[in-house]
């Protein structure tokens, strides 16, 4: 399924949850302070808002009727006084609203990144990066709106209901009642529009991530499309698709357009009705022209925020099913978690043993990768593995990592059980150069002292001269200072290795891992990789993963894996001579090597 797939099956299952609606809410307990100055000044915007309605009548039965100067005066005063005030209110809630919202967003996202680097590998092989990364951005903006914005709606529309029916009930109490009966059906009528819209919304969300997904597909894999002249079938399909969400998105466009007449329909009605009965109010000496006005002006002021609370309402949905995900988020637990006596003891070098160690991915995987495994690395070996494809060549490596832990057995480290120390002291002293290197965005420099923060420049160019990267780093315009781009895709392959490898020297770790470093390089930086690789493997403990059996002739002991063990292991001479599994890969190796290297010459002949 895809990360589009993900959203959607949230969205359907999304219902209001009273429990997680106060967990949101809970976001602001930090910043209460400036919650509390945002709710006053919406409600005293709301309550003068209402108040000035009041002083219209006032002016209208008070000043203009009886012809009163001085009082048209001082009720013009009061308006004016209460107008700065109020325009004082806005400006205060719309700030404090910016700033809460901002805030909200940076501590859960602060948060979302912290927990993140505290997960173990697990969760990242089998958890979506799209997936995080949604929880990371659009969620929560998401449930940051539903508790600044959204609670501004709410909050406005709240008062300002509560408010104007105080002034009505003032003004004449038997019309206030009348429309109070009107406000439930402009609700009812409001939820129900929201309610219908959200679900065609839900409807053409979800046909368009199955057309995003069509794209993604037939633009990946256009080469197979037009292998097998699938154009008009995948045209014919991609029709289908883009018909379900034209037919969504037109009932969602059609109820739009009729939510907004149907209100005003039902309020034109309300407000027939209290100018009927107003004006017999008038006659019967117990309404006024200013009162009637004023009532006029209360139910229309009552209109938006029904329909805001409406929408706010449906939006809610949107944000609690965000909050879900993302609490499912910070509320998952790492896999691996350290002893609560856990005790760093200030190195790692020693003598690796696997006793006895099983471990499989998924309790529901029958046949484990490693069933009483058992293995002793001497302290300063250089070990290199070989086998096929899912023999536990990395799982292996990712073991002594901690990465991931024995499901049986125990690994120790220079005699004690890996399990009794932080995970930080295993991790931060060991170096890795991966078969497809990361970079970082920045510079050159900036990459090599990712691993040393307090190197200097010098121990800098020293590392990358170690590891044979700084005659290219010198050829580029910046030097050290180059941009690297993101991910390090101005730099090729080879070169990308290389200042890995000098990242990793620099770091000097205790023990070096190289998986598959060499197997996407041409064979002149080959050789430069393997140069550097001699150099910082020289009294370390390391682990050579290659494809490539040229690589690891040098290497102290070669193990073959195999079916969860070890099948063959000794030195590189050892193994041809014992003709087995080693022997036959390496001679079928050279061959193909051979071939290729022949290739040009038997074309020119």
């Amino acid at each position: 399924m895809s990360d589009f797939g993900y959203e959607e099956e949230d969205y359907q299952k999304a219902k209001f949850n009273g429990r997680t609606l106060i967990r949101i809410v809970g976001q602001l307990r930090p910043h209460w302070k400036g919650t509390l100055g945002f709710v006053i000044a919406v409600s005293v915007m709301s309550v003068i808002g209402m108040f000035l309605t009041y002083l219209s009548k006032m002016i209208i039965d008070e000043a203009i009727i009886p012809a009163d100067r001085d009082r048209l005066i001082q009720i013009v005063l009061a308006y004016g006084a209460l107008m700065i005030i109020q325009a004082i209110s806005v400006f205060v809630f719309i700030w404090l609203c910016g700033v809460l919202g901002q805030r909200v967003m940076y501590d859960m996202r602060k948060a979302l990144f912290d927990h993140l680097q505290k997960l173990s590998i697990s969760y990242y092989n089998k958890t979506p990066v799209g997936w995080i990364m949604s929880r990371l951005t659009s969620d929560t903006e998401r449930i940051a709106d539903l508790v600044t914005w959204g609670m501004l709606d709410m909050t406005w529309g709240v008062v300002n209901i509560i408010t104007a029916i105080i002034f009505m009930l003032a003004i004449n109490w038997q019309l206030a009642l009348g429309v109070m009966l009107v406000v439930p059906v402009l609700i009812v009528v409001a939820v129900w529009f929201q309610n219908r819209i959200l679900d065609e919304y839900r409807e053409s969300r979800k046909a368009n991530s199955k057309i995003t997904g069509a794209y993604n597909e037939n633009i990946t894999g256009v080469r197979v499309v037009k292998a097998l002249g699938r154009e008009s079938e995948n045209l014919r399909e991609f029709g289908v698709l883009t018909g379900n969400m034209y037919r969504a998105s037109f009932k969602a466009a059609w109820l739009s357009a009729l939510f907004l007449p149907s209100v005003q329909i039902i309020s034109a009605f309300a407000l027939g009705g209290i100018v009927y009965f107003g004006g017999i109010q008038i006659d019967l000496g117990f309404m006024t022209v200013g009162g009637i006005q004023a009532f006029v002006s209360y139910v229309t002021f009552m209109l938006w925020p029904v329909q805001d609370m409406a929408r706010v309402f449906a939006s809610m949905q949107h944000a609690i099913a965000s909050a879900e995900r993302t609490y499912k988020l910070l509320d998952s637990e790492p896999s691996i978690v350290d002893k609560e006596n856990a005790v760093d003891p200030g190195t790692i070098v020693g003598d690796i043993v696997f006793d006895n160690v099983q471990f499989y991915y998924d309790d529901e995987i029958d046949k484990p990768i490693f069933k009483d495994f058992n293995l002793t690395i001497k302290r300063g070996e250089t070990i290199a593995l070989v086998g096929p494809t899912g023999a536990g060549k990395s799982t292996l490596v990712n073991l002594v990592c901690r990465f991931f832990e024995p499901r049986g057995g125990v690994i120790r480290i220079g005699d004690l059980d890996y399990t009794d120390m932080p995970q930080h002291a295993i991790q931060s002293r060991i170096g890795m150069v991966l078969q497809t290197p990361h970079l970082f965005s920045g510079t050159i420099r900036e990459n090599l002292r990712y691993g040393k923060l307090d190197a200097t420049d010098a121990e800098i160019e020293q590392a990358a001269k170690l590891a044979g990267a700084h005659d290219f780093i010198m050829t580029l315009e910046k030097g050290y200072d180059e941009e690297v781009g993101e991910g390090g895709n101005l730099l090729s392959v080879g070169q990308k290795q290389l200042i890995s490898l000098a990242r990793a020297v620099l770091a000097k770790p205790e023990i070096f891992i190289m998986d598959e470093a060499t197997s996407s390089v041409d064979t002149l930086t080959e050789a430069l990789i393997q140069k550097g690789m001699e150099t910082l493997m020289q009294g370390r403990t390391s682990f050579i993963i290659a494809h490539r059996l040229s690589t690891i002739r040098k290497a102290d002991r070669i193990l073959v894996i195999e079916n969860g063990g070890v099948s063959e292991q000794g030195s590189h001479a050892e193994l041809l001579k014992a003709r087995g599994h080693y022997y036959r890969l390496y001679t079928q190796q050279f061959r193909r090597e051979r071939e290729i290297e022949l290739s040009p010459e038997m074309a020119a002949d």
